[in-house]
């Protein structure tokens, strides 16, 4: 199922010889560049095209002071902003395949099944940038949060 499959760092295979972990996609690219790629017209890939990681997200979002408190439910606009990005091109990436999301910090799936990055006391609000209610999948040990390309 195409989507964004988000997962720790911990279950990706970066060299390509790990069995039992995720090998991450060939491609790899930051949140800025992958939108700024979706928004090519023509859209620039296809089935064929080499498979996307989406890299760095949890520092990113960091240095753009993307964190709230856990007693806090503040909008973000920006995330807001990217949100509507990749759902505007979700019929598209639906043709290309999962894109992986490895992220270095702590995920937390929180209630309401909204998913989370724990980062110093506080939290990312990942659930406003890929939606909420994702299927929960397992690699070795570790869970991974796999959303459609709608982001419902």
């Amino acid at each position: 199922m195409p989507g964004y499959l988000v997962l720790p760092e911990e279950a990706c295979d970066w060299s390509g010889n790990q069995t039992g972990k995720v090998k991450l996609n060939p491609m790899r690219l930051g949140l800025t560049d992958l939108v700024r790629q979706f928004e090519q017209d023509p859209f620039p890939f296809t089935r064929s095209s080499p498979a996307i990681s989406l890299i760095g997200l949890d520092e990113f979002l960091v240095q753009m002071d993307q964190l709230e408190s856990v007693n806090e439910n503040a909008e973000s606009p920006f995330l807001l902003k990217m949100h509507q990005q990749l759902r505007k091109v979700s019929n598209e990436v639906g043709n290309i395949g999962t894109i992986h999301v490895p992220i270095r910090h702590e995920l937390w799936l929180a209630a309401g099944n909204r998913l989370f990055i724990r980062y110093a006391g506080k939290r990312i609000p990942l659930w406003r940038l890929f939606g909420s209610h994702p299927t929960i999948e397992t690699y070795g040990k570790f869970p991974a949060y796999h959303f459609g390309v709608n982001l419902s």
